[in-house]
């Protein structure tokens, strides 16, 4: 995940990474940010793997208010994703 901040980072994108608490509500997305006037949130996962209900639930939820979002399994997705490449 860290690799993939930093690449996006180096590409112009505001990008943090979000920890779960308590207070934070479920299935919320790994990494948010912001590039070239866009919103995105990425649910980062490790290759073969899905995200959960919740998980899915939320990205929705981040779909209809305007957000580019989706599931990651590498640096390169991710990149596709936020900047179309």
């Amino acid at each position: 995940m860290a690799s993939t901040m930093r690449e996006l980072r180096r590409r112009g994108a505001m990008v943090i990474k979000i920890h779960g608490d308590p207070y934070m509500p479920g299935g919320t997305p790994d990494l948010i940010g912001c590039a070239s006037g866009r919103c995105f949130v990425l649910e980062v996962k490790r290759p073969g793997k899905k995200p959960r209900a919740l998980q899915v639930q939320q990205l929705e939820k981040w779909r209809k208010a305007g957000a580019v979002v989706g599931v990651v399994t590498s640096v390169k997705e991710a990149v596709h994703l936020v900047f179309g490449e």
